[in-house]
């Protein structure tokens, strides 16, 4: 059996934690077992976090490491918990596999970043009476429609000067949609997304 305080003389942070169930020794070791077969380049780690959920039928595992430079996300859901946390390892041991190399030449660069401030929209206050002979339930469907989004949290992102590469390596490995940064080829602020067709798309800034 792997004794946590193994991972936490290392010097980072290791947290398992269940969503709707509790944390039995087994789901621990079982858990400390995958996170032991790491590569030895996860020597830099800052934080490992991986989080069990059950909702109805759905076991979902779910893993997050940080590192100085870079995050790696990712999350498997099944009828079963111990299959989910073997997917979620599974995927996180293949994208190490895959940028071993790349994150091992990477991590002790400086990346540069500037701030960007962004607002996050939410739903506007309900608007007035449009018609009042429409029924009210329709008057509520449409006033849904065209409700007038507000700003109700603000934070500052950090935008890193990266390579092309090193930006599809960084949003894979994050499991995220987009990622905003600064082109070291060019220095123009990008944005590389996800397109529905699985491959990526870049929008540059003029």
């Amino acid at each position: 059996m792997v004794d946590k305080s193994k991972f936490e003389a290392e010097g980072y942070n290791l947290e398992i934690t269940g969503k709707n169930l509790l944390i039995t020794d087994p789901m621990q070791a079982y858990v400390l077992e995958k996170i032991s077969k790491l590569e030895r380049f996860t020597n830099n780690i800052l934080e490992i976090v991986v989080t069990l959920e059950v909702q109805k039928l759905a076991h979902t595992a779910a893993i997050v490491i940080k590192f100085l430079h870079y995050k790696i996300r990712v999350h498997s859901t099944t009828v079963d918990l111990y299959a989910a946390i073997d997917g979620a390892f599974n995927k996180l041991y293949k994208l190490i596999r895959k940028y071993k190399g790349k994150l091992q030449s990477h991590r002790n660069k400086n990346l540069t970043s500037i701030d960007m401030r962004v607002h996050v929209l939410g739903g506007g206050d309900e608007l007035e009476d449009i018609n009042d002979e429409i029924e009210q339930e329709t008057l509520n469907q449409e006033l849904e429609k065209y409700k007038i989004p507000k700003i109700v949290a603000k934070d500052t992102m950090p935008i890193k000067m990266l390579t092309q590469e090193e930006a599809v390596m960084k949003l894979e490995l994050a499991g995220e949609h987009f990622l905003i940064y600064k082109g070291e080829e060019d220095q123009k602020i990008k944005v590389i997304y996800k397109r529905d067709d699985d491959n990526l798309g870049i929008v540059e800034v003029e």
